[in-house]
């Protein structure tokens, strides 16, 4: 007959207590009966880890951990010592030991013998709950500190599950003790490690690992390169929420190719990496992936190095005191159809060593950048300048286009270091950026162009501020380069303007161009092969030299001053050449202007 599964907390089994009032101290013996008052004692008791026990004993909180009853058995008499038994019925009662392979889906790491204080190697005994749950179970950490040697191994489909996590480290905090935290004889490439179908030997792919209100330690780890969480190869559809990793020597959360292909399609939501050895969150080329409330703050390189995460999100993530970039967007982006840039919405950096947010990616596909704000980037060891910006792009040949950029300096918290960033946004050899509007407050200068992008366009609504934040110069309207087609629907009025360009006006109306107030007009550069100018009749002739002569233009001459004998004024053209002005009296000496006009 089965064996039914009972304890491991009051929502698991219903007790009945003939008084009204029973309760277990910790560490007490519970044995069972089959009756209220004397009776017979099961004896015939197996632990959550199948072996022969006769009674029960509580826990730290006085809770009875899981245990199984004798065959058949579905409901026994509890007795923990004191003047009455409580009635305990089996949980789940249709789900035996003996049914499903003696599989259960949500198992809770102690009853396979983790301890939890701190002090003993748990490994070897959550890995056994990993082990033994089945895909879309389980496997629970009560509140605890979990000791560690080696890598922890989670199967596909299998949740690892806390209770708490905390966000970073606060002096004079005493946080919970709800985590894993590795001992500093750990070896290994990881705290826990998702492994792909090549090297996990499963029979699939490997996909559908969760990680939830779990915290990883890592401030005892002596092994540098070791990461929190690591996947390699093809590991798919992982989501993690309310995780955090502090200290280990590696990155927070590492993917990585293997076999020819990379981790694909994760989402994380509220994970934090504080102060890890390398970057805070390593990605590369994670397809549809989503960043959600994610946090990188202290870490040794780049809070977010983001290598090519095609059609992908990050959304309100922030990157603060990182030794490098706060966010890089780096990679090869590709070319191809199957190619897709990322969409970065409601993020913020700040106190960054490098940039606080740079790209230099490579490839076709779009970036997307919208409500970024950054502040006090470029911290550069405290000497701030270094180049570095509030946004930066680099190199970057994707097309980068931004929505709306703000950038505020500063020093560090304490009031001392120097100001920074040096520049608010700065772009340097990109092949196309677009930038629509934003406030820009840096050290030197709030807009930087290297002049050497192939199109940088910057948008009407973006102001300046330079200098220190009680102390600034304010260039709330420079100069305005709309390096394509401005459209306005109105009434464009402008208080003064330059054009490197044509302009064109396609209004079919006689009066298509106005000059309107008195003095107004048109002003025309002279000089060599300009489009007007003054020559003087010598015997009744002047040839001009002028190579923008084409055989359509129209040369307009006009007596400016007489001399000599008037007369009437004629022009022959020498396309590519000039043009000669000829008087109908030989004995012309007058000043002549002249204006060349082309049919539109």
């Amino acid at each position: 007959m089965p064996r039914y599964e009972y304890g491991s907390g009051i929502a698991d089994y219903v007790v009945r207590p003939s008084d009204g009032m029973w309760g277990v101290g910790a560490g007490a013996a519970v044995t069972f009966w089959d009756a209220s008052t004397g009776g017979n004692q099961y004896t015939d008791l197996q632990s959550a880890s199948s072996t022969a026990i006769t009674e029960v004993a509580t826990d730290e909180n006085g809770a009875l951990p899981r245990f199984f009853g004798p065959d058949g058995v579905t409901g026994m008499w509890a007795d923990g010592g004191g003047i009455s038994r409580v009635w305990m019925e089996a949980h789940r009662v249709g789900d035996s030991q003996a049914a499903a392979g003696s599989v259960r889906d949500w198992l809770n790491v102690k009853d396979f013998g983790a301890k939890g204080d701190d002090t003993a190697d748990d490994t070897v005994a959550i890995q056994a709950a990993l082990a033994a749950c089945p895909m879309g179970g389980v496997v629970y950490l009560p509140a605890g500190a979990y000791r560690t040697s080696a890598p922890l191994t989670i199967p596909p489909a299998v949740t690892l599950q806390g209770t708490h996590a905390n966000l970073m480290t606060v002096v004079n905090l005493t946080d919970p003790p709800c985590y894993i935290k590795p001992l500093p004889t750990f070896e290994g490439g990881a705290v826990i490690s998702l492994l792909d179908e090549i090297d996990g030997g499963y029979s699939t792919i490997s996909a559908e690992h969760r990680i939830i209100s779990v915290m990883i330690d890592g401030s005892d780890l002596t092994e540098p390169g070791t990461d929190g969480i690591r996947a390699r190869g093809n590991i798919q559809n992982v989501a993690m929420r309310d995780v955090t990793v502090l200290k280990v020597t590696g990155a927070g959360v590492h993917t990585e190719f293997n076999g020819g292909f990379f981790p694909y399609s994760w989402r994380l939501t509220r994970v934090m990496v504080d102060n890890v050895g390398w970057h805070g969150f390593a990605v590369e080329v994670m397809t549809d992936i989503t960043l959600i409330d994610c946090q990188a703050i202290g870490n040794g390189a780049n809070g977010f190095e983001i290598a090519n995460a095609a059609n992908s999100h990050m959304i309100g993530c922030r990157a603060e005191w990182n030794v490098n970039n706060g966010i890089h967007i780096t990679g090869d982006w590709a070319t191809g159809t199957g190619s897709g840039g990322m969409l970065v919405g409601d993020c913020s950096t700040d106190r960054n060593g490098y940039n606080g947010v740079l790209v230099d990616a490579t490839g076709n596909p779009p970036i997307q950048i919208e409500n970024l704000h950054v502040r006090r980037d470029g911290r550069n060891n405290g000497a701030g300048g270094g180049n570095y910006a509030g946004f930066a792009c680099d190199g970057a040949t994707v097309p980068v286009i931004v929505g709306l950029l703000t950038c505020y300096p500063g020093v560090d918290d304490n009031g001392t270091q120097e100001n920074s960033p040096q520049f608010g946004a700065r772009f340097t050899g990109c092949t196309y950026v677009s930038v629509d509007a934003g406030f820009l407050h840096a050290d030197t200068a709030g807009w930087s162009d290297a002049g050497d992008n192939t199109v940088l366009r910057r948008g009407l609504n973006i102001a300046e501020r330079v200098g220190t934040t009680d102390a600034f110069v304010d260039q709330l309207a420079p100069p305005t380069d709309v390096a394509g087609n401005l459209n306005v629907g109105g009434y464009l009025a402008a208080s003064s303007g330059q054009s490197a360009g044509q302009w064109n006006i396609w209004a079919g109306q006689a009066k298509a161009l106005n000059l309107g107030g008195a003095g107004g007009g048109i002003a025309i550069a002279e000089g060599a092969n300009a489009r007007m100018g003054v020559s003087t009749l010598a015997a009744g002739t002047v040839t001009v030299a002028n190579t923008s002569v084409t055989a359509n233009t129209r040369v307009m001459p006009f007596r400016q001053a007489a001399g000599g004998a008037p007369g009437h004024l004629s022009v022959t053209k020498n396309v590519g050449v000039g043009f000669t002005i000829t008087s109908s009296s030989n004995t012309d000496t007058s000043a002549v202007a002249w204006v060349l006009l082309e049919p539109a």
